[in-house]
């Protein structure tokens, strides 16, 4: 048999491992691949990737897209279709095999919430109790920030700053949130050449899992874009679930001594608690909208529609695709797990309540 029949064979198999055996061995992907395999392929990539300011990744995503399309339409027009199916075969395997292998196993380790045994859990009152106590403290440091209620509060655009205060808060961190991330070198998060397309497809960031690098959506307003830096960079320390990277990117910035970064991290929980009222009752979710200071108001309503000028029939579709792809790498809730954050922070600040 050829070899590249060999090849394909492999990848098939590696794939059929992840998707079917992996979910029942957390144990294994959290102790041997994350804490071992993983964290000495991130040193390795690490290396190589920070020797270049700009998104290695984004480079390579552009000339594997090329070579794709420009295969497929050479082997189109010589006729070769039973080269063609064979050659989107090796692709596919290629791209979900590579994709486990460097990154995609993080998805079976074991949970946040299993870690540290937090409840999964929560009502209304606990809901009512956090969205009181953000709206306090994100009224108080606005007024510290402007010195008045109806100023909006403005982050200038400085990624290098943002990389900068990441980092350093990391280190910052409790000790049992110190154990569940990998102890290797922080990636600076680069901008995004992409950046107009993320924007028009509902996406303020992204990691990249072949190359480890960590990209920002450049065009988003800059209130959320400590938070986002932050996010990305939890994926690069083995995090998978965009719950999780939320969870961590929101106490990252906690720990920083800038107020204005504090204000953003709080400012960034709060609208996932006024979101879930949101989704039940907007007249509720209007009368706690009233209750902070104009200039909070502004900067929600800044970030509100900016997405809203760029959503298309795009932002669904890749929405849409992507949830799916979340729902198959482990992460249920597909989309929606962005929006389990509420949770996870509810419990838990029930378990550890001065952190």
């Amino acid at each position: 048999m050829k070899k590249k029949y060999f090849f394909l064979i492999g990848l098939i198999i590696v794939v059929c491992i992840a998707y079917l055996l992996a979910p029942g061995f957390p144990e294994f992907f959290t102790t041997y691949y994350n804490q071992r395999f993983y964290t000495f392929l991130d040193q390795l990539l690490h290396t190589v990737t920070n020797l270049f300011s700009f998104s290695l990744g984004d480079v390579f995503y552009a000339v594997i897209i090329v070579f794709v399309i420009y295969k497929i339409v050479m082997l189109i027009k010589k006729g070769l279709f039973r080269k063609l199916s064979f050659f989107l075969m090796i692709a596919i395997a290629s791209f979900f095999g590579i994709f486990q292998l460097f990154w995609g196993f993080n998805n079976y380790k074991y949970s946040i919430a299993y870690q540290l045994e937090l409840d999964r859990d929560y009502d209304m009152e606990d809901l009512k109790t956090l969205t009181n106590k953000l709206t306090m403290i994100v009224n108080h440091q606005h007024l510290l920030i402007t010195g008045g209620s109806l100023q909006k509060v403005v982050i200038e655009k400085d990624l290098e700053l943002f990389n900068k205060n990441a980092k350093l808060n990391y280190a910052k961190l409790p000790d049992h949130l110190k154990k569940i991330l990998t102890t290797n070198k922080i990636n600076n998060v680069k901008p995004s050449f992409y950046s107009a397309l993320q924007s028009y497809t509902g996406f303020s960031g992204y990691f990249n899992p072949f190359t480890h690098e960590n990209q920002v959506n450049i065009q988003i307003p800059t209130i959320g874009m400590p938070v986002t830096v932050a996010h990305e960079m939890a994926h690069q320390l083995g995090i998978s679930s965009e719950t999780e990277a939320n969870f961590f990117g929101y106490q990252v910035l906690l720990q920083s001594e800038n107020v204005k970064f504090k204000y953003a991290a709080n400012l960034y929980a709060l609208k996932y608690c006024l979101k879930q009222y949101r989704n039940e009752n907007e007249e509720t979710y209007q009368l706690l909208f009233n209750r902070l200071n104009v200039g909070v108001q502004q900067n929600i309503l800044e970030s509100e529609l900016f997405w809203q000028s760029k959503r298309n029939i795009s932002s669904y579709f890749f929405k849409h695709l992507y949830g799916r792809f979340l729902k198959i790498n482990n992460q249920k809730d597909g989309i929606q797990s962005y929006n389990k954050f509420v949770g996870l922070l509810i419990n838990y600040n029930k378990k550890y309540p001065h952190h």
